[in-house]
């Protein structure tokens, strides 16, 4: 009886042994399906596509698998394919940018770094899949392994020049490398033009300086905008009436003008002229002040005292008030030298006290006078400074 009950418990362990054995296998078998990971890609383009056939699904399901993935344990091996170029160089190159651009996809979205990956580029398709990139969780040797049983399946003739082209190359990334070097070639090249003139520049800071500032210390008068002149008018000059104006932009079409006229003859005791008269205007340039058309509004205010044979005419305790308006034109002359026309029109009153034209002479009446008609009339030579 004790016989039968211990073969029983050895029969039961050998059949849980072989049930654990075949479980174990067929756990393993579905990690590695877990674990391996393939993308499409269009005959000899480099890019990724991410809704190209499955890669969208396979995204997915790598999406997953990540969350397991340990940085600085677990290593992703990149195996790039690519066979439908003209030659071998151009799908070798092509497989290494499938790779770096899968990679690089994997880096911004999954947060995965380059020391994550350990990559393999062949220059061929896969014999199965055609032009991939396959990502795997397994070592080196299973994928050396699939690319034993790829150069197994190409004709003999392929086989030779894959030997001695290397089909298989473990990254090493030598063509970053050499683009980086090429880089820092051109950097240095550019450097190496810069700094002579840096040089140049530094070691003659005194003559760059000293021409800039003469430069500027010339122009300066010819690049003001503001137009100012002085002017004197003939026309006054010729009834003996000495004047001096003066004329100076306060805007982009305006100017301000103040002429000052006075009159200071005492010819005898029974004729004299003594007059004092501001004529301030404000003008309306069409161009701009200094040149051509105007307009403008101005007001006069005058003292006076005159002696005409028996009667002097003298102002009251008010000056002679009006106002008026007026057109003109200024024309060039040169430079600086021009000529002004300008004539007004408008009202004026003064109220002023009649004497007898004797010394001390008694004060005969006090009269006011209204006066519409013209107000100015000038005929004007001009100097004007900073035009520009």
């Amino acid at each position: 009886m004790n016989k039968k009950i211990i073969s029983c418990l050895i029969i039961g362990f050998i059949l849980c042994s072989s049930l654990n054995a075949q479980t174990t296998q067929e756990g393993n078998k579905g990690t590695a399906s877990d674990s391996t990971f393939v993308f499409h890609y269009p005959p000899c383009i480099q890019m990724f596509k991410a809704d190209y056939k499955s890669n969208r699904q396979t995204l997915q399901l790598l999406k997953k698998r990540l969350q397991t993935f340990s940085k600085g344990k677990d290593t992703l091996y990149v195996n790039g394919y690519s066979g439908e170029c003209e030659n071998d160089s151009r799908n070798q190159r092509t497989a290494f940018h499938r790779c770096i651009n899968l990679k690089g996809y994997l880096i911004n979205y999954y947060g995965l770094r380059e020391r994550d990956f350990k990559t393999v580029n062949t220059p061929h398709n896969h014999p199965d899949l055609g032009d991939i990139v396959v990502i795997s969780y397994s070592s080196l040797p299973p994928l050396k392994q699939m690319e034993e049983d790829v150069s197994k399946s190409l004709p003999a003739e392929k086989e030779q020049k894959t030997e001695e082209i290397t089909p298989v190359v473990v990254e090493k990334e030598t063509e970053p490398v050499r683009e980086k070097q090429e880089i820092k070639e051109e950097i240095q090249q550019v450097e190496q033009q810069v700094t002579p003139v840096q040089q140049q520049v530094k070691s003659e800071p005194e003559q760059t300086d000293k021409p800039m500032q003469t430069d500027e210390s010339v122009s300066a008068p010819q690049t003001s905008s503001r137009y100012v002149a002085v002017k004197t008018n003939l026309a006054a000059w010729a009834g003996t009436i000495m004047n001096l104006a003066a004329d100076v932009q306060v805007s982009e079409h305006i100017s301000v003008e103040l002429p000052v006229l006075w009159c200071p003859w005492h010819v005898s005791d029974k004729h004299a002229v003594k007059t004092f008269t501001i004529q301030p205007e404000g003008r309306y340039w069409l161009t701009r002040p200094g040149e051509g058309h105007f307009f403008g509004v101005h007001a006069h205010i005058g003292w006076f005292n005159v002696k005409w044979n028996r009667d002097r005419y003298q102002d009251t305790s008010r000056p002679l008030l009006g106002a008026g308006i007026s057109y003109g034109y200024l024309l060039p002359l040169g430079e600086h030298w021009a000529g002004e026309f300008t004539l007004g029109a408008g009202y004026a009153n003064m109220k002023y006290n009649t004497y007898y034209n004797i010394g001390n002479g008694a004060r005969i009446d006090t009269r006011t006078k209204n006066y519409w008609g013209i107000t100015r009339v000038g005929i004007s030579v001009v100097y004007r400074f900073n035009l520009k």
